[in-house]
């Protein structure tokens, strides 16, 4: 996820007291982040965290050098960090899938908030809720300023396997390389399929084809495309209930019978995943914002993965071709060979 710092004069009153909590707590973390090359010298931390530290370099420097993504300064420092990184909401209208959203000058529309603080986001929850939207509070592992910053190594990312690390950094890495204004959902798909996608072949280079490494990335993979398809018939199936000619209180005591339906049809499909990325869900009370914040990241991958195969299986080649289209404003120009491929002002059905 990538999350938004603008300067404060062109910012409305609530916009301003956000954005001022926000770059507060972005300054204490620079401020308290310490040069990776101090932290490695360090005798209190121990070695698997600090191959870890070297990891990260090393994932770092094949994004940058054979994946064409974006050369910064980030993960050259650690940051020590007690809870969440970072804690978003999702918001959604109750009898439509129609995502909620802060509209910020410089990023444009975007269709979730970040949070520093528990409270800040439960006041936020409350707020959508009382205006009568469904929400959906998620923590975040790490975030992107989009190269603004310098993003610091957050020490529980340490606690990650090789896999999902490397999977991590380079979906981060790519928010810093591309970026549509005002397509948060465009923008997080992207990152998916680069993150997946590139920690395999990243992982292929280092360890070989064989390995338990390459085997759980593209596990991860998998269970990414088997939950958006999962994840895009459940919307479609609301959206067509929604379209229905009802009031809207026959449609919201209709959707709980299909809330309950997903959730029954989602423990039957359980052994179907082969990581425990998807684990948690099925703890998750479903509802309209619920659904939409999981299908932000991975809705229709197989188009993306139709994309890879038609530019010869070259993960550095689908990374030139969204900046290509990025540089050329999303219109005209170089076109893209998924369905409706350029940005668009339409982010959910």
């Amino acid at each position: 996820m990538f999350l938004t710092f603008i300067p404060l004069s062109l910012m409305g009153c609530g916009d301003l007291l956000y954005l001022s909590k926000l770059g507060w707590h972005q300054s204490s973390i620079s401020f308290h982040s310490v040069p990776v090359q101090e932290v490695l010298k360090k005798k209190e931390l121990g070695h698997e965290a600090k191959d870890r530290i070297q990891f990260i370099q090393e994932v770092k420097r094949y994004g940058e050098e054979r994946l064409g993504l974006r050369k910064t300064n980030s993960y050259s420092s650690y940051f020590e960090v007690k809870g969440p990184v970072l804690y978003i909401v999702t918001a959604s209208e109750k009898d439509r899938l129609q995502l909620y959203r802060w509209n910020f000058p410089i990023t444009g529309k975007v269709t979730y908030k970040g949070f520093f603080t528990r409270e800040d986001i439960l006041k936020e929850k409350r707020s959508l809720e009382t205006k009568g939207y469904d929400t959906f509070v998620q923590q975040a592992a790490a975030y992107s300023t989009l190269g603004w910053l310098k993003d610091p190594i957050f020490s529980s990312m340490l606690q990650r396997d090789e896999s999902t690390l490397a999977n991590l950094i380079l979906h981060e890495m790519t928010h810093a390389t591309i970026y549509f204004k005002g397509q948060t959902d465009l923008n997080e798909q992207i990152a998916t399929f680069v993150g997946n996608q590139g920690a395999i072949d990243f992982l292929t280079e280092k360890y070989g084809k064989g390995s338990e490494e390459v085997a759980e990335a593209i596990h991860g993979q998998e269970d990414d495309l088997v939950f958006s398809r999962w994840v895009d018939q459940a919307c479609q199936t609301l959206s067509d209930f929604y379209a229905k000619e009802a009031s809207r209180d026959e449609k919201l005591r209709g959707r709980e019978g299909l809330f309950h339906r997903f959730k029954e049809d989602f423990k039957g499909m359980m052994v179907s995943f082969k990581t425990e990325s998807y684990k948690n869900f099925e703890k998750v009370d479903i509802n309209n914002a619920v659904l939409l914040a999981y299908r932000r990241y991975i809705h229709r991958l197989e188009r993306f993965q139709i994309l890879y195969e038609q530019l010869g299986r070259d993960t550095r080649k689908v990374v030139d071709h969204w900046k290509a289209i990025q540089v050329s404003g999303g219109k005209g120009g170089r076109r893209s060979t998924l369905k409706n491929p350029e940005p668009t002002n339409r982010e959910s059905e």
